[in-house]
């Protein structure tokens, strides 16, 4: 049975709407916007509608529906009418009618949309009738995100035959390594005695047409083994990005990107990129038939996400693919939302590959797992190495998949036992996905709801229900609201500009105009004997670092701005910075700063505020690191 506390915790996930359902004379009735709600969840990644209760500023009350059945019966009539509603995703089981104190109210469940029915829609037209869910609230989509779902129903994206494109279009060099790798997995392979057009038909990245007769090269074989020139002529926006990241300093201290210096397909990237993921994996001395073996679980793990990662991606987009090294985790990012739920993609079984014959490519030679068991052995081998459990999330909001592999041993014993001796024998008895979050508040101090989505993969909907029932069994407290809501453990003061935590955090002061003058005209210089800078000094250096974006004309790098923003609050540690120092700094404007870059970088944990429960607060620092005061 439904509670409304259990409404009170589902209204924190944004998967869930309540709707008054009064009528017009206040005996119930369907109201038009749920339809609304109806295809932006089945757009998305599901979600529940209630009838039959008051929502005003995250305040709910039941009112109730006095006569239910014929609000059942509009449901199903206006559900299963094509001329109001594309498609019918409902079964009987997905409407209930449920009792919360003594009244009666409708729940909806409504199922995320396979890709075959994607969009869902109204009235007739999915250009102007297709809803997304963003937070809270459902957004008309615009048409370019339409026609990308329409796209994508297509089961097959790479196989398309691109006309005048011929042999002169793949890398040479490329394609003889292949043939190489080919011949190493597969030695008596007929494929290997063909010509090499022969050989690209083979492997599906020739293609001929038998309706049209056309025939040439695919965008699959361009995109695996093309020059730069002639994959930049089909794919203007393509790029691949390999960055690797001291986390110290937040900057990339080696990098592979798509530049024209090399072939810039997909093939040589993965060449170059593995090797670099794989540099500082240890590899323990083990035997099999006899033949010392040079590879692990681990590289298995890593190889299978990088491969995943190129065939997986949508090559029409705006978005790139992205893999980063950090010394504890790796990144991967493609664009492109799953095919598949995500829980689906984890269990295995259910491939729908965006580019299988990219897949393919790499399974010829040994390189990825048969279609439908690639993530669960990333997931298995990640196991076997004791490593944390991988991370496998979308962003609905950018059209983006993420895949992070938490390089970092399971969580000690010894922590288990402290925490066993903070909150006794109960702790042992908690489900793993509550043990997980109190083991991010033992460390982490204070974090939000999407940093623990960031650590498990289990539904957003099971993360909001863990942390409520956590907060009311007295293990966690809570404060802010709504998407500003953070958890911590008692005895740990959360900053606001209020408390003692929020009056000791120091902000960069910038230094009058006179002083900036000054220092123009060859002011004191800088000395590495002085370990804390005064004011005037530190502003000088942070002018400094800022300088490369301050200067440039034109329009700027996004990755090279958020890097000086990182680098400025790196060298203003301890001490915060503001907006205004941001947007005087860069010479951009504070309102394109923080929209477009703070905070994105806040939800993407690059960046910290100072005063984490109050978000749009005028005095807002933003820092590397969390700030906190303990009792």
């Amino acid at each position: 049975m439904t509670k409304i506390s259990d409404i009170h915790t589902l209204q924190e996930s944004a998967e869930v709407e309540c709707k008054l359902a009064g009528g017009r004379d206040g005996r119930g009735a369907v109201p038009n916007d749920m339809w609304e709600s109806y295809c932006a969840f089945a757009n998305t990644s599901g979600g529940i509608i209630l009838l039959g209760i008051k929502e005003k500023k995250g305040h709910f009350t039941v009112e109730g529906i006095s006569k239910p059945d014929p609000l059942l019966k509009n449901i199903w009539d206006t559900v299963n009418n094509p001329n109001k509603v594309s498609i019918n995703l409902l079964s009987e089981s997905d409407i209930k009618v449920e009792e919360i104190d003594g009244k009666s109210i409708i729940r909806i469940q409504v199922p995320r949309a396979s890709r075959e029915h994607r969009p869902v829609y109204l009235n007739g037209n999915p250009l102007s009738g297709t809803y997304l869910r963003r937070y809270e609230t459902d957004q008309k989509c615009l048409p370019l995100a339409v026609k990308q779902m329409i796209a994508e129903q297509e089961e097959v994206r790479d196989n398309r035959i691109l006309e005048n494109f011929t042999l002169d279009d793949i890398d040479p060099e490329s394609l003889r390594i292949y043939r190489q790798m080919f011949l190493a997995a597969k030695p008596q392979h007929p494929f290997l005695e063909k010509s090499d057009q022969e050989f690209l038909r083979s492997i599906r990245a020739w293609r001929k047409d038998r309706t049209t007769n056309t025939e040439g090269l695919t965008l699959a074989g361009l995109v695996m083994f093309g020059t730069w020139e002639a994959i930049q002529d089909v794919l203007p926006i393509f790029a691949l990005d390999y960055q690797e990241k001291d986390d110290s300093s937040h900057r990339w201290i080696d990098r592979i990107y798509t530049d024209g210096s090399w072939s810039g397909n997909a093939f040589d990237f993965y060449r170059k990129v593995y090797r670099k993921l794989i540099a500082d994996l240890k590899v323990g001395f083990t035997l099999n038939d006899g033949q010392r073996q040079d590879t692990s679980p681990a590289h298995e793990a890593i190889r299978e996400a990088l491969v995943n990662t190129l065939s997986h991606a949508d090559f029409n987009t705006d978005s790139n693919i992205l893999i980063e090294k950090h010394p504890d985790f790796i990144g991967f990012r493609n664009p492109g939302l799953m095919r598949v739920p995500v829980q689906e993609a984890i269990a295995g079984g259910n491939s729908q590959c965006r580019n299988p014959a990219i897949h393919q490519m790499f399974l010829n030679i040994g390189l990825s797992e048969k279609a439908g068991s690639g993530i669960p052995k990333i997931y298995s081998n990640c196991r076997s190495q004791n490593w944390q459990p991988p991370h496998l999330y979308e962003k609905n909001e950018l059209e983006q998949t993420l895949l992070e592999l938490r390089m970092v041993n399971i969580v000690s014993e010894e922590l288990h036992q402290r925490l066993t001796d903070v909150f006794g024998e109960s702790y042992r008895k908690l489900s793993e996905l509550k043990r997980t979050i109190l083991i991010t508040a033992m460390t982490e101090s204070w974090f939000n709801h999407e940093r623990i989505c960031s650590l498990t993969s289990e539904h957003t909907r099971e993360v909001t229900l863990a942390l409520s029932q956590l907060v009311s069994t007295g293990y966690l407290e809570s404060a802010g609201h709504h998407k500003g809501k953070i958890y911590h453990l008692k005895g740990i003061e959360v900053p606001t500009p209020d408390n003692d935590a929020g009056k000791s955090i120091t902000f960069v002061a910038s230094p009058s105009a006179a002083q900036l003058s000054l220092f123009e005209q060859g002011g004191p210089e800088l000395s590495e004997e002085v370990p804390d800078l005064t004011p005037d000094l530190l502003w000088k250096e942070l002018k400094q670092i800022a300088s490369p974006i301050s200067l440039l004309t034109g329009r700027k790098s996004r990755i090279e701005v958020e890097q000086a923003i990182i680098a400025l609050c790196s060298k203003a540690t301890p001490h915060c910075l503001k907006l205004a120092d941001f947007a005087e700094l860069l010479s951009m404007k504070a309102d394109t700063l923080r929209k477009n870059y703070l905070s994105k970088m806040v939800k993407n944990q690059q960046l910290f505020l100072a005063y984490p429960t109050t978000p749009n607060h005028p005095e807002q620092g933003y820092t590397i690191q969390k700030v906190l005061d303990k009792k």
